[in-house]
């Protein structure tokens, strides 16, 4: 009977850590997972890439009947996209609004991707932050980030949207001890915000650190 307790305690000890959550951010690597200290890194670049889905106003369904302003309004969603284009942003590289969020004790990150319109306690969450931002020249840096970013907006005949439709942001985590590179899953999420504002800035920002503190059961 003893050696049966002992024999379940241990299966329930090894079920309990097979069932730990686990940082994305680290599979793959050669630190502890979940770590025990924070994670020393730096970032490398963190480009920003702009796009605009070309929409051709005709094939608004119903819209000869519905008048001009249909047709206005039911562009973004009933339009016909033609081709994809690059657009003029200023937001270029994330590196310095990525620095600034992940300089906190506490980071933000996404409560839910589908839409976000603003950052407020609906659309975002504080979490403890599992890094320690160190110079790219340290030797105590233990991962390197990197990775992209795109924004997609629309143009319909010669004029862009004010808004965007759509964030996607990818990371990269180098392993300076092993220099193995690993390509975490995409973040895709519904920013509907004032293209090239500071707060699209921002969201572009915790999307990445959303990923980065993605845990996951592995």
């Amino acid at each position: 009977m003893k050696r049966m307790a002992q024999y379940l305690g241990m299966t329930l000890l090894i079920g309990a850590s097979a069932c730990t959550l686990k940082y994305e951010a680290l599979k793959d690597t050669s630190l502890p997972n979940p770590p025990s200290v924070p994670v020393k890194i730096y970032v490398k670049e963190f480009p920003v890439e702009s796009k605009a889905n070309v929409v051709d106003p005709r094939s608004a369904n119903s819209a000869g009947s519905q008048g001009t302003q249909y047709i206005t309004n039911a562009l973004a969603s009933a339009g016909s996209r033609l081709v994809q284009i690059t657009r003029p942003s200023r937001i270029e590289d994330l590196s310095g609004a990525l620095l600034r969020e992940l300089r906190k004790d506490k980071v933000r990150i996404f409560t839910q991707t589908d839409r976000v319109e603003v950052l407020d306690e609906d659309s975002i969450r504080q979490v403890d932050n599992p890094f320690a931002l160190v110079s790219a020249e340290s030797d105590e840096a233990d991962l390197e980030i990197s990775g992209t970013a795109l924004i997609t907006s629309q143009r319909v005949r010669k004029v862009f949207s004010a808004q965007t439709q759509r964030v996607q942001v990818e990371v990269a985590v180098k392993d300076l001890k092993t220099g193995k590179v690993s390509k975490k899953s995409p973040v895709d999420a519904g920013i509907v915000m004032i293209f090239n504002s500071r707060e699209l800035e921002e969201a572009l920002a915790i999307a990445v650190v959303t990923s980065l503190t993605q845990k996951l059961l592995f």
